[in-house]
């Protein structure tokens, strides 16, 4: 029993050392690794800068090593975080003619999931039309990450081509990953607008998380060619939709949308938020019809956001909702004399 006891104890020690000379090993890897960089990033960021402030169409000669390639790709993610336009498209030039866009995308084809999903954000950043079939094969991938990243980056290029897959992916991401789906559609909304139309649609066979995103990107980006849809949109079985189309046509500024905003105000079966985001949207449309409705919102509302939102929207009325607003300073009720000094900031 000693014997054992002696043979797992020299075992044991044995595992540690070697686990402290791994860790030994790798930080004086490490160590030198960050030293290097150090020493030839100077070098790239001043060869980046003068091929960009320059007119060359050569991209410069830098370090050849695979560590050299990575930290130049670096370097040129976080320049291209900053730079729009020319100079932008300058440097993605630089990356495709330095073979840098070429080597990433190799990378997709990594057995390790770290790398892919490494490679895959990295070309969503640098946009470049050269690793659209890469990352068109990269909305295969298994993991989801590496998907989100392949279809932003096409969404990047705003090739109608892509539109599919694009919003197949983000469909995809809709429940559980909305931030990530809803990036997608900003980018998407913002190339090609049009395109947005698809999973706005009713008769679409896109799912309602998409949907919803859709109506909510359509608003935000004020793509008013998109307010018919928003407007079919009043009429859905799916409240959350509703108040998203509501609140859409709000921000689009869509005054045919009056109409059928009074008309969910006037639906007692709807939910509060619906009512809410109705009256939101009739505030910012401005329009003097919605003043009654809006009056008997503040006055008669089933409780304190519906009445204190009903005030707010009377007050961008102008002088028709003044009006209703310094009548309701003499109300019984203390709630709405309350929404009424608020919104008229007395």
């Amino acid at each position: 029993m000693a014997h054992i006891l002696i043979w797992v104890v020299v075992g044991l020690g044995t595992i540690l050392g070697a686990l402290i000379v791994a860790i030994v090993v790798r930080r004086a890897v490490s160590d030198r690794r960050r030293a290097r960089n150090q020493a030839i990033r100077p070098a790239i960021e001043a060869a980046m800068a003068g091929y960009l402030a320059g007119d060359d169409p050569d991209p410069p000669t830098l370090p050849d090593s695979r560590g050299a390639t990575r930290l130049a790709r670096a370097v040129a993610l976080d320049a291209l975080a900053e730079l729009k336009g020319a100079e932008r498209e300058r440097l993605i030039t630089l990356l495709e003619r330095s073979g840098i866009v070429a080597e990433t995308a190799e990378e997709l084809q990594s057995r390790r999931v770290r790398v892919r999903r490494s490679a895959a954000e990295s070309l969503g950043q640098i946009g470049s039309a050269e690793a659209a079939q890469p990352m068109l094969e990269g909305l295969n991938d298994p993991d989801l990450d590496v998907r989100l990243s392949c279809a932003s980056g096409l969404a990047e290029l705003g090739d109608e081509r892509y539109v599919a897959p694009i919003l197949s992916t983000a469909d995809e991401a809709a429940g559980d990953r909305p931030g990530a789906a809803a990036a997608i559609l900003v980018t998407v909304g913002g190339r090609i607008p049009s395109a947005l139309a698809h999973p706005l649609d009713l008769r679409s066979e896109f799912s309602p998380e998409l949907r919803r995103l859709a109506a909510a990107v359509v608003g935000a980006l004020h793509i008013a060619q998109h307010a018919p849809l928003l407007r079919a949109a009043l009429g859905s079985d799916d409240p959350e939709l509703v108040a998203r189309a509501a609140r859409g046509l709000g921000m689009i500024g869509d005054m045919d949308a009056t109409a059928g905003l009074l008309g969910l105000m006037q639906e007692n079966g709807r939910p509060w938020f619906v009512h809410l985001a109705a009256t939101e949207a009739l505030g910012a449309l401005g329009d003097p019809a919605a003043v009654a409705p809006l009056e008997r919102e503040l006055t008669q509302g089933g409780g304190w956001s519906q009445q204190s939102t009903a005030a707010q929207a009377l007050r961008r009325l102008g002088v028709a909702g003044e009006a209703v607003l310094d009548r309701a300073l003499a109300s019984d009720d203390e709630a709405v004399r309350g929404h009424a000094l608020v919104a008229l900031e007395r």
